[in-house]
């Protein structure tokens, strides 16, 4: 017999069912499957939840004489290799959810019975209705080590010994993995920020991390709001808040919230490194590192200014696309004078040192439109022009480039150049490790960092006007 600690259990009851069962044998289930979801959902993980519910249906053994037991099989799908060796009495919340409310269940004993099954006894029936839910929430349960399609089996007895299910009710284990693209994070930006993609558990966070000299994690720079469970690959943008001011690689770790025992009490939470715990598969933390370049540049690339022959200009357009720069003759659109890519966050620099005296405008190359360079909805030569003086920056004088590094090529952008990602799944190691860093989280390399800064810079081909 144990008693539970209190917990709502209102954002379980509202957990969506997941599709692709696996078959389960035994009687015709009179049981109906609701929904079933572990907290964290990535592969080989010892969970904080893992609440599987399922709904009495009319004519069950249970709606007539009440629920003498229920019994959890985790082992009904084939491939199972999860186990419940931690589990103990203290880890289990029983609640049945009817039209008026959530009601605890708190006097009942917990006895695993080998073979991945999980039996509850009840002190006293347990009186449901048709159309009632039954929650069985457990912790300290281990995921499979492997990312697909479960079902954990549900059966139930009445008071009089008649039984009911067992029903599959399914759930996905998904391996939580990121991707951090080498790119560029520019001093002018509004919301300085880099993009990572990925997988994320549910109320998970993607947190980026400055590395320290001996390529441990360092101090934290930017992290997103928690995020929904989400089983396939998404955009996350991360805002460093101007922390970043110096070309380097950074690391982005998954964590999942700690704090909270439904999802609306996690999704409400707030990111703590010292708290909330780091996502892994198999005992691999999810994590990855890319090379950011910060954008040096003398100013932002505006209409109707004028600059001198050296400057590097931040151009800000759309995310890897294609741009040119093209002189303006007489009037008219005239040579192309160079030829750049955006990075995955839409910047770049463009650098006038071979630019002539003269008016030059930015175009897409996919369709030779005009770019806007101010806050207008309308563009045209005249109005989103700029202008290069005869006058030179000497090499003095130029531009300070960070510590280390060469900067941006001229005309150039930082492109998805291969970036990190690693994840464990399956095997508990490292799997699809480029560039990024693994349990350890090694560190990046001063020649590493020279590859990665000048893979990451797009040569330019300028033509003379």
């Amino acid at each position: 017999m144990t008693t539970r600690r209190t917990v709502l259990i209102i954002a379980v009851a509202l957990l969506t069912g997941l599709a692709g069962a696996a078959t389960v044998s035994g009687p015709a289930a009179a049981l109906n499957a609701s929904s079933s979801a572990p907290f964290p959902h990535s592969p080989g993980t010892t969970v904080d939840s893992f609440p599987v519910s399922v709904t009495v249906q009319q004519g069950d053994a249970i709606a007539q004489n009440g629920m003498g037991s229920m019994t959890l099989n985790y082992a009904a799908s084939d491939g199972f290799d999860g186990n419940l060796g931690n589990v103990s009495s203290s880890d289990v919340s029983v609640y049945v959810s009817n039209g008026t409310g959530v009601e605890p269940v708190t006097a009942y004993q917990v006895s695993k019975q080998g073979n991945g099954r999980l039996a509850l006894d009840f002190q006293q029936p347990v009186g449901v209705q048709p159309g009632d839910r039954i929650i069985a929430d457990v912790g300290n349960v281990t995921t499979p080590s492997s990312s697909d399609s479960y079902a954990i089996g549900v059966s139930t007895t009445g008071a009089d010994g008649g039984t009911d299910g067992p029903v599959p009710v399914s759930y996905e284990v998904v391996a939580a993995n990121i991707s951090f693209p080498n790119q560029s994070a520019s001093q002018f930006a509004a919301n300085q920020s880099v993009n990572i993609t990925g997988v994320v558990p549910n109320a998970g966070y993607v947190a980026v991390f400055k590395q320290n000299d001996d390529g441990s994690r360092g101090e934290l720079v930017g992290n997103t709001r928690p995020i929904l469970a989400t089983y396939d690959d998404r955009n996350y943008s991360v805002n460093l808040g101007g922390r970043v001011t110096q070309s380097q690689p950074l690391e982005a770790v998954v964590y999942y919230e700690t704090s909270g025992t439904t999802q609306t009490e996690r999704l409400n939470g707030s990111f703590d490194p010292d708290q909330d715990a780091v996502v892994t598969n198999n005992g691999v933390p999810a994590n990855a590192t890319g090379y950011v370049t910060t954008l040096v540049a003398s100013g932002r690339l505006t209409a109707g200014e004028e600059y001198r022959q050296g400057e590097r200009l931040l151009f800000a357009g759309e995310p890897g696309t294609s741009y040119r720069v093209n002189a303006i003759d007489n009037g008219s659109i005239g040579g192309i004078q160079s030829q750049f890519q955006t990075a995955a966050n839409g910047s770049t620099t463009i650098d006038t040192a071979d630019l002539g005296e003269g008016q030059y405008i930015v175009t897409r190359i996919d369709d030779g439109s005009v770019v806007g360079l101010d806050n207008d909805s309308t563009t045209s030569l005249q109005d989103d022009s700029f202008f290069v003086t005869g006058e030179t920056v000497s090499t003095a004088t130029s531009i300070d480039a960070d510590a280390g590094t060469s900067g941006n090529a001229s005309g150039g952008a930082s492109t998805e150049a291969a970036g990190g990602n690693a994840s464990g799944e399956g095997n508990g190691s490292a799997g699809n490790e480029s560039g990024g860093s693994g349990a350890g989280g090694p560190g990046f390399g001063p020649v590493v960092a020279v590859v990665a800064l000048l893979g990451a810079a797009l040569i330019a081909a300028r033509r003379t006007r």
